[in-house]
């Protein structure tokens, strides 16, 4: 199976709609200088960034798993979810032009 080549940003993006089921970092070199996140999808799917510094891999990884770990994918707003969603601005029954001063 090949992998689908993404910036980190855009692994995070991933990360942020609920995609990504689990990250890894895979070394590019025998001397451990370079290396690159790869992120299993929900799909089944693998992506993978280019080759980076390893610093700048591992800060990608770990905030990805951290994110996981915290649940960010279930806190999303999934398409036929937005039927129960109201203006939480205002009470009942309360006009928003109500407070609003004259100039």
């Amino acid at each position: 199976m090949s992998r689908i080549g993404v910036k980190g940003r855009d692994m995070e993006s991933l990360l942020y709609m609920g995609k990504i089921k689990s990250v890894n970092v895979e070394y590019c070199d025998e001397a451990k200088k370079q290396a690159k996140v790869v992120a299993t999808l929900v799909t089944g799917d693998e992506v993978e960034t280019e080759c980076i510094p390893v610093r700048a891999a591992g800060k990608i990884s770990i905030v990805i798993k951290h994110y996981l770990r915290m649940g960010v994918d279930k806190m999303i707003i999934q398409e036929g979810e937005t039927k129960n969603i109201r203006n939480v601005d205002t009470e009942e029954g309360e006009d928003e032009t109500e407070n609003q001063q004259d100039s």
